[in-house]
């Protein structure tokens, strides 16, 4: 298959054609259709075609697997029957090793380092195919260097020789053998020459821990070699030091392989200036370099780590006494140690994960909280407070790896060799110890409160009020005193009281051989008998309009606060004072009836007492809802009692509360004498009307709203218009949007009809707001100019008639027009006028009134009725029959 090259390109492609193989093999051909093979397989078919890529199988055939490369066509002529079957046997083949190169004449060159994949020995290009899967690679060798060959790859190891040659390294052959079957090819080998060569090793080496104890002790005070077995191991004797990277400056050339440690820590420490050096790791490598391009160079660090070793620590004084009964209690016992200091350098330690409290002795730990407890485990906390006397001793423990602190470290120092929390460490665990004294004392009870007491009890015993806690006894040594620190006796008696009081006491106790001291507060509230005080005696009488009180100051004598109210409609109360507001819509409505006041028992006294108040309701005079209106100033008066609702009773009177001197005992109110002092147009008034009613009701009363409406005058001048106008009345100019024409001052009917105007006469005009009140009317006189008069400006009342004439349908001058520019309509002006037009020869071609069509080029004369008139010139004369307005003549021109 490695052969075939199915384009004929000269180039090797491992493809065939179903089709053609079959007709080879047959001598037949088939209709073509449609290759399927096994899903696997569907890579390397096409189809459509019927070509295999067999470079793309994997396997060679063999008598296991003689199907697995079967393909089927389905044709037109078969239908969904199997047209044709064709078993594809693939021989064996191995592949092709890589050219050989070098004096061992070796296809490949590798390092022992790590294993090596066979298969990379072999050629895959695009003209060579890679080798069949299915083979199996074998050395028949004896070398002692090999060690395996799992599936392809080679694993050998080639043993170090000192000296020369500098390169050790060994040849493998091996061979890929891939089987087949009989009818086609046995099987196929390849044969490949691995050159092997040794990995260099720079050798092994622990980080070696030390204390700084052990070189203050001169345990390091010699030189030591590197290269000595416990620094390090299994080294190539070839290698070198590298003084280029020695922070320590320990190495003076790549042969010196000698240190001082103690000059190391010399300069670590920095003659005292860095004595909280932690630890600190100082590394010297030795390095090998590789021989050959297919290994690397190998370096070994041998380390160093100097940690810094805990100062010692103790308890401050003599061994702390509190007494048991010292609230809160809590001590930290870590407040007791003292630390070393030297020169301005502290060593104190309470990194939560290296040190430790634990008890020594004493009936109990007093609760000390343990490292477990993250934040608080250093500072050993622990709670004295009513626990037994006696001495207690704690130990503190840190464990050396708090000067050299991992995150992932929690080291407890009083653990042993194999137990949780036990760390490995060059320096010892330092501990000290610190003994507290818990003193006795007589206990003088609990603090004891809000005991009640009623004022007839009298008296009683106060050391028998106190509670306890339930395991001690109260010592009956101890003394009372007051707030003030006055002795008084254990039994008390009641003075007399006018008010519930509260009375405070503490009970004091001091024990004889430690002289500590305990005490106890009591108090307790001494309480009046209840008292509701007494009722009013006589009914309470409210307005309904006003129906807002409280209760409680109806009451008589000295009644407590501490009762609540019950009344009609199932009221009761929130509190003593029996509120009632009519304004808060939030409270009850006042109803009237008996309402009774209890003062109920207390704490202190069982019974109770109650006083009633009685309410007596009267309602004043329904007037009705305030009212308002809007008047014309020109309407001159307005009653305000027509204002008034229906249902408001006319037994009251109005009252002038802006002082307008306008009112009338009759409620009247003369519009022409409200004041207007900034000449407003719109102005309001107000005013009252009452009327009283039976105590203790105040007056009802209601306001009434006037709005006086004045409306401007409009400011229209006499009219002067010419005749040749036509003016209406609408035609005025007026300098207000809504207005009313009138023909008298006094005519009630407004001028709708828009009437032309004649000379001579007179209107009157009111401008007229939303509320359609009117303004005082204003005269105006109509001047009407006959033509040849002139304005009291100057200009002439006059008319020019068009030169011309051409009726040519284009509307313009298509007529002798009787409307001129839109200005003059002379047949509106004169009703009555005459048109007389006459040809060049004086003759009468045209005869025209108010009744006839305008002048169109046409004769209109009964001897030339409808004859279109040639062009030229013609005259005209224009007889108004108006007035004192003179016939106008002039000439035009026909043109068509």
């Amino acid at each position: 298959m490695e052969t075939i090259d199915f384009d004929g390109d000269g180039n090797s492609d491992g493809i065939i054609n179903l089709y053609d193989e079959y007709t080879t093999a047959t001598g037949l051909t088939i209709q073509n259709g449609t290759w399927t093979t096994d899903p696997r397989l569907t890579i390397v078919l096409d189809p459509v075609t019927g070509n295999v890529g067999l470079w793309s199988l994997e396997r060679s055939t063999i008598d296991e697997t003689i199907d697995n490369y079967i393909f089927e066509l389905r044709n037109a002529d078969c239908g969904d029957d199997i047209a044709l079957t064709i078993r594809l046997i693939l021989g064996p083949y191995s592949g092709v090793a890589l050219p050989p190169f070098g004096i061992n004449n070796v296809n490949v060159e590798t390092c022992d380092s790590e294993s090596f994949d066979l298969f990379e020995a072999l050629v895959s290009d695009a003209s060579i195919p890679p080798p069949h899967l299915n083979g199996e690679w074998s050395y028949s060798g004896n070398s002692s260097s090999f060690i395996s060959i799992s599936d392809s790859d080679l694993s050998v190891e080639i043993p170090y020789q000192p000296g020369l040659p500098l390169v050790d390294q060994e040849v493998f052959e091996l061979v890929y053998t891939v089987p087949g079957i009989d009818s086609c090819q046995i099987s196929q080998e390849t044969t490949v020459r691995i050159s092997v060569v040794r990995q260099v090793d720079s050798g092994n080496s622990d980080v070696t821990a030390i204390c700084e104890d052990a070189i203050l002790a001169g345990l390091f005070d010699a030189d030591i070699d590197l290269r000595d077995d416990m620094y390090l191991q299994g080294e190539d004797i070839e290698g070198i030091w590298l003084p280029d990277i020695d922070s320590t400056g320990q190495i003076s050339n790549e042969q010196d392989s000698f240190i001082n440690l103690r000059e190391v820590y010399n300069n670590l420490v920095d003659n005292g200036n860095n004595l909280r050096f932690g630890c600190e790791t100082f590394d010297y490598y030795y390095k090998v370099n590789q021989r050959s391009g297919v290994c690397r160079n190998d370096s070994t660090a041998v380390s160093f780590t100097l940690y810094e070793q805990l100062r010692p620590f103790s308890q401050q004084e003599d061994p702390l006494q509190i007494c048991a009964n010292e609230s809160p209690g809590g001590i930290r016992l870590f407040d007791l140690l003292n630390f070393t200091v030297e020169g301005t350098t502290g060593f104190v330690y309470t990194n939560e994960n290296y040190v430790n409290w634990r008890l020594v002795s004493g009936v109990s730990d007093l609760g000390i909280i343990d490292q477990r407890d993250e934040g608080f485990g250093h500072q050993g906390v622990i709670n004295t407070f009513k626990e037994t006397p006696g001495l207690y001793v704690f130990e503190y423990g840190v464990s050396p790896k708090i000067n050299c602190p991992d995150p992932l470290d929690i080291c407890n120092p009083f653990a042993l060799e194999n137990e949780l929390g036990y760390c490995v460490h060059p320096c010892d665990v330092i501990t000290a110890q610190v003994t507290v004294e818990i003193l006795p004392y007589d206990y003088a009870g609990e603090d004891t409160m809000e005991l009640s007491f009623c004022e007839t009890q009298g008296s009683v015993d106060l050391r028998s009020l106190l509670i306890t806690n339930g395991t001690e006894t109260i010592a009956d040594t101890g003394i009372w005193r007051d707030d003030n620190g006055n002795i008084i006796e254990d039994v008390f008696v009641f003075p007399d009281i006018t008010n519930n009081q509260t009375f405070s006491f503490t009970y004091e106790t001091n024990h004889a051989t430690s002289n500590c001291r305990d005490e106890a507060t009591l108090s307790f509230t001494i309480f009046k008998e209840p008292n509701a005080g007494a009722g009013s005696g006589s009914d309470i009488v409210i307005c309904s309009d006003h129906l807002t009180v409280t209760l409680f100051d109806l009451l008589e004598g000295d009644p407590d606060t501490t009762g609540i109210w019950t009344g009609p409609f199932g009221y009761t109360s929130p509190d003593h004072l029996g509120v009632f507001d009519i304004n808060d819509d939030m409270l009850p409505v006042l109803g009237a009836g008996d309402y009774t006041y209890t003062v109920g028992s207390n704490p202190g006294c069982s019974t109770q007492d109650q006083a009633t108040v009685t309410i007596t309701i009267v309602e004043p005079v329904s007037i009705g809802n305030d009212r308002s209106g809007s008047f014309c100033r020109i309407e001159g008066r307005v009653n305000l009692f027509t204002l008034l609702d229906n249902d408001t009773p006319r037994i009251g009177s109005f009252q002038d509360i802006e002082n307008t001197g306008a009112l009338t005992p009759e409620g009247v109110v003369e519009l022409d004498l409200l004041p207007n002092p900034d000449n407003q147009t719109n102005n309001i008034y107000n005013f009252r009307y009452v009327i009283p009613n039976t105590a203790p009701c105040d007056e009802s009363s209601l306001q009434v709203t006037v709005q006086i409406i004045d409306v401007p005058e409009p400011d229209v001048p006499d009219q002067e218009f010419c005749i040749l106008d036509a003016v209406h009345l609408d035609d005025i100019e007026v300098d207000v949007v809504n207005y009313n024409w009138y023909d008298t001052v006094e005519s009630d009917v407004p001028i709708i009809n828009n009437p032309i105007l004649f000379d001579n006469q007179v209107y009157f005009i009111a401008a007229v707001d939303a509320d359609n009140c009117e303004s005082e009317r204003v005269k105006v006189t109509i001047n009407i100019l006959n033509m040849g008069e002139r304005f009291s400006n100057g200009e002439l009342c006059t008319l020019d008639f068009q030169d011309g004439v051409s009726p040519d349908g284009n509307n313009q001058n298509d007529t002798f027009d009787l409307l001129l520019e839109d200005e003059f309509n002379i047949a509106e002006a004169f009703p009555d006028f005459v048109l007389d037009i006459y040809n060049r020869y004086g003759t009468k071609v045209y005869e025209g009134s108010i009744d006839t069509e305008e002048f169109r080029g046409e004769s209109n004369i009964s001897l030339r009725l409808g004859d279109d008139l040639p062009s030229g010139t013609y005259f005209y004369i224009f007889t108004p029959n108006f007035e004192n307005n003179f016939p106008i003549q002039g000439s035009f021109y026909l043109s068509r």
